[in-house]
């Protein structure tokens, strides 16, 4: 089952067929590791691309994968975006049951045409145990085997023909260090694993909060916090929504910057990172409602309550106008909030805090008690100073410095 050049018409016949490398695992989550493995094989394995197949219920394991199956397809998906080469199956995972290496092989003969042969790609431990798998005698006829090895590391030429790993080819691949199972253990202590997870992955897991990367105690939510806030802060130089200059504000006030809240909180990454920021902070205040001014705040709460419904948390929201309409109810405050909740009032953003503070006063004139105020950017220019000296908690998670630059804060 190596690979051959050979001649005349098996050899044409051979140019014309498309071999496709089946790199499967758990990937719970995909590192560097995994990738630099498909991509070797792709090189150096004379392969047209390689598929990697997250498992759906891997029969080996004593215990199911920590993440879930659609899950896993999601992290892969994202780690090999921008690969040429790779390409993530759901083969796997749309099948119900255990996933056994047969069924995969068996099901991706269905979705390709005849003229594909199916490469599977292994490690040298994984390789030697294929007779022990279930249905291992029909893989021979099913696909040939790619083993990659570790450095120094070489392939026995006694195994018996009846091995379905019999004449596999042999690559010594790369030295990678890097365990799935450290890495849940150090997103759970709330350490940065950027150094062996692809960006796009580490932010997907911390934006769902696998593997306990979002544990309660605070050190843990302070590293958060700060991961969540920065990541904002690139998407909003992504959009444009902070540009650098000289601008005159609302407030009449000159700066060096302008931020557009609206363009990130009604961007669907701003949103999710924003409602996610502001709840873990609502819910430790036990707040029961949360709100601010129109019209900054209102796409913030729309963001904020389908958070809140798909993590089963328990709060309402509302948003506050500048005055009571002259039509309808006469309402000032729309929502389903009460007299006597506790409430946290928010804003994009705080410069002298004119409609925030009128959102507080108008809360607290309805019979609220405002337990917390929030907003994405504080830009130091008098509003905050007001919310404290009124005695009310403050969060904000970018800060001005006096000199015009963002600073990360979290608090």
């Amino acid at each position: 089952m190596g690979l051959s050049s050979g001649s005349g018409a098996d050899s044409d016949e051979d140019a014309r067929r498309t071999r496709i490398g089946v790199f499967g695992g758990t990937f719970d989550p995909i590192h560097r590791g995994h990738i630099e493995i498909a991509r070797f094989a792709l090189r150096h394995g004379d392969l047209n691309s390689v598929l990697v197949i997250p498992a759906g219920r891997p029969w080996l394991r004593d215990k199911p994968p920590t993440a879930s199956p659609e899950r896993r397809l999601e992290m892969a998906q994202l780690a090999v975006a921008e690969e040429d080469g790779l390409e993530v199956s759901d083969v796997d995972v749309v099948r119900e049951g255990e996933t056994y290496t047969a069924d995969t092989l068996h099901d991706l003969s269905v979705r390709y045409d005849e003229n594909v042969d199916f490469v599977l790609v292994l490690g040298a431990d994984s390789a030697l145990q294929m007779d022990n798998w279930q249905r291992s005698n029909e893989l021979r006829n099913l696909c040939s085997v790619l083993v990659i090895g570790r450095p120094g590391e070489t392939w026995p030429d006694n195994l018996p023909e009846s091995h379905p790993a019999h004449g596999a080819n042999f690559l010594e691949g790369p030295m990678l260090d890097v365990s799935a199972t450290e890495l849940r253990a150090r997103l759970a202590a709330g350490e940065g694993v950027g150094d062996s997870v692809p960006a796009d992955v580490e932010r997907y897991i911390r934006r769902n909060g696998l593997y306990g990367s979002r544990k309660t105690g605070d050190e843990q939510n302070m590293v958060q916090t700060a991961s969540g806030a920065d990541r904002l802060l690139e998407r909003a130089k992504e959009l444009g929504a902070l540009e650098f200059g000289d601008f005159t504000l609302t407030s009449g006030q000159k700066s060096s910057y302008y931020f557009d809240g609206r363009q990130l909180s009604l961007d669907p990454e701003g949103a999710s990172i924003i409602s996610q920021l502001f709840l873990e902070k609502i819910i430790e205040a036990g707040c029961e409602a949360a709100g601010g001014p129109t019209v900054a705040a209102v796409p913030i709460v729309g963001a904020l309550m389908l958070r809140v419904w798909q993590e089963n948390s328990s709060l309402t929201g509302f948003f506050v106008r500048p005055e009571k309409k002259e039509h309808g109810m006469g309402r000032q405050i729309e929502g389903s909030v009460k007299p006597g909740m506790k409430v946290a009032v928010f804003d994009d953003t705080v410069s002298t805090g004119g409609s925030l503070l009128e959102a507080i006063d108008a809360m607290q004139a309805f019979g609220c008690e405002v337990a917390l105020v929030l907003c994405v950017l504080d830009r130091k220019q008098g509003g905050s100073d007001e919310v404290h000296r009124r005695g009310l908690p403050f969060v904000s998670f970018w800060e001005a410095t006096p000199e015009g630059d963002l600073q990360i804060t979290g608090s």
